[in-house]
């Protein structure tokens, strides 16, 4: 697995750099929401050639004289790039040991922090300085949509990000309250449906802002939503962060990664062997959640990690010792037992899921059915991966259901509904 990216850069091209950054879960995302604001970009051009958006007129005020608190911003975020990046520099042992507790700690070079600070507020007052007029003008600017995706994909980001940090932590309270800050902060641990809820907030206030009809936009994102959360599982899937399935006790793998089938007897005794288990309150073998599912025939020309996976490397240090782990690498440990890799059956769907959105979207007449179609699919798609991966699970009527379980039972309900009744609801949906 490639915790960071530079992991991936060593494995390309057989180099042995240190550098352990940036997270590949944190670039994945990163990604992915550039992903979805170029798609949400292009359907907001179409729906504006098909009438259903228009352009706003605003007000701007052009020519005024530079802002104290715009130049202060400025060489303030100036003061951050310098004091941190130089400070890797400088003081590479402290990024290495632990990058997401050295970003947030007041470790850095401050030399470097001032100077590159006054700069970049320098560049800024020279900036408006030059556009200054003697008489500030008011003038009226048309607003295409498209042009706003930069500033509803930031609203999205902020509120998304915040959202999914406050479901996971909310999905397991006991790891939030054993180390809130380094929790709340990781670069892992972003539950998907947090993130929409909160994205949905986030989108909401902007629209409402600018005076557009949220469903419009909600239409227009979908088919980004669902190839952002394909990207978002790349990242998954480099890192290793914990999203992966149940064991697979039909493998074993050695630390040569040569696969082997074995008896569907042995899961008991490896695990025993092995002392160590890895899933949620599993204290002995028959409490460990497994399938025994060898690769089929018929697909024999897949490659045997699509089935199971051991995540070498993985980025939460879960699992067993690598003893061929070399010395440059942080990340040394495997899980003992080969799991489900999830994230890559999540990447196949989601990117599946995309086609059919892209294909039929010229087809959706009706405000609304894009968005709920996605919202079923996507409601369907989790459903079905949770039957083999790793969750908390909550007790709810005698049932043990994950919360990304009752969720996507919401999603599967307002989303079939909703599109079905599209037509009676359009009215009342565009005054949101």
């Amino acid at each position: 697995m490639f915790p960071t990216l530079n992991y991936l850069f060593n494995y390309l091209f057989g180099t042995t750099f240190s550098l352990e950054f940036p997270p590949s879960f944190g670039a994945m995302v990163a990604l992915a929401f550039l992903a979805a604001a170029w798609i949400l970009g292009k359907e907001l051009m179409r729906k504006e050639g098909q009438g259903l958006v228009k352009a706003q007129t605003v007000q701007q005020k052009v020519g005024e004289a530079p802002n104290a608190f715009d130049v202060f911003i400025q060489g303030l975020m100036g003061f951050f790039i310098g004091f941190k990046l130089v400070g890797v520099v400088t003081q590479p042992e402290l990024f290495k040991a632990n990058p997401q507790s050295y970003i947030l700690s007041l470790e850095g070079n401050w030399l470097a922090g001032i100077a590159v600070g006054a700069v970049f507020a320098w560049l800024r007052y020279r900036e408006v300085k030059r556009k200054q007029l003697p008489k500030p003008e008011l003038k009226s600017v048309a607003l295409r949509p498209h042009e706003m995706v930069g500033q509803i994909t930031m609203y999205a980001a902020i509120f998304g990000l915040l959202g999914a940090k406050i479901f996971h932590n909310l999905e397991y309270p006991a790891d939030f309250l054993r180390d809130p800050i380094g929790t709340f902060f990781s670069t892992s641990g972003l539950t998907f449906y947090g993130g929409l809820v909160g994205g949905f907030f986030g989108v909401w206030y902007i629209a409402r802002k600018q005076k557009m009809a949220l469903i419009h936009i909600a239409d227009a994102v979908a088919p980004g939503l669902i190839i952002a959360y394909a990207v978002g599982r790349i990242g998954c899937l480099l890192s290793g962060d914990g999203d992966w399935g149940i064991v697979n006790s039909a493998y074993r793998i050695s630390e040569d990664r040569t696969y082997t089938v074995v008896e569907p007897d042995r899961l008991a005794s490896d695990l025993a062997s092995t002392g160590y288990y890895y899933y949620f309150d599993a204290q002995k073998p028959e409490d460990v959640d497994h399938a025994y599912f060898p690769k089929p025939g018929y697909l024999a020309f897949l490659p045997d990690w699509m089935f199971a996976f051991d995540f070498p490397h993985n980025v939460n240090r879960q699992g067993i010792a690598i003893d061929s782990c070399p010395e440059h690498m942080t990340y040394c440990k495997r899980l003992p037992l080969p799991v489900f890799p999830t994230m890559w059956y999540e990447i196949c769907m989601g990117a599946l899921i995309f086609v059919i959105l892209w294909l039929v979207r010229n087809r959706m007449k009706v405000a609304g059915q894009m968005f709920f179609l996605y919202l079923l699919f996507n409601g369907l798609e989790r459903l079905l991966i949770e039957q083999i991966r790793v969750n908390a699970e909550l007790q709810i009527m005698g049932m043990n259901l994950t919360q990304a379980e009752l969720i996507a039972f919401a999603l599967i309900s307002l989303g079939l509904v909703g599109f079905l009744n599209a037509k009676k609801w359009e009215s009342k949906l565009l005054k949101w």
